[in-house]
């Protein structure tokens, strides 16, 4: 069963590819105007990707400082830290 899975992907993979190459060389455009609009499309693609990348990190840095209790509230306490004194077993 794990083999018929894996060889449907591989023929699957293989038509995508066969695909991508007979789009190209049936293309009316030229080589080089091909392979500009690839590149406007990754750069495009690239950037789009970068964009999500950046604001996720920007939400996950922010859950960092929270919970290393670096944030702007005083009574914010770090994680793993003493209920009572408030301190972490490295500050005691």
């Amino acid at each position: 069963m794990k083999n018929d899975s894996s060889k449907i992907l591989i023929a699957a993979a293989a038509g995508a590819a066969a695909g991508v190459v007979a789009g190209l060389l049936m293309a009316p455009s030229t080589g080089k105007d091909s392979r500009d609009g690839l590149m406007k499309i990754a750069g495009q693609v690239a950037e789009n990707f970068n964009g999500q990348v950046a604001a996720y990190m920007e939400k996950f840095n922010g859950l960092a400082s929270m919970l290393n209790g670096s944030g702007d509230d005083q009574n914010s306490m770090a994680v793993g830290a003493d209920a009572n004194t408030g301190k972490t077993a490295d500050q005691a």
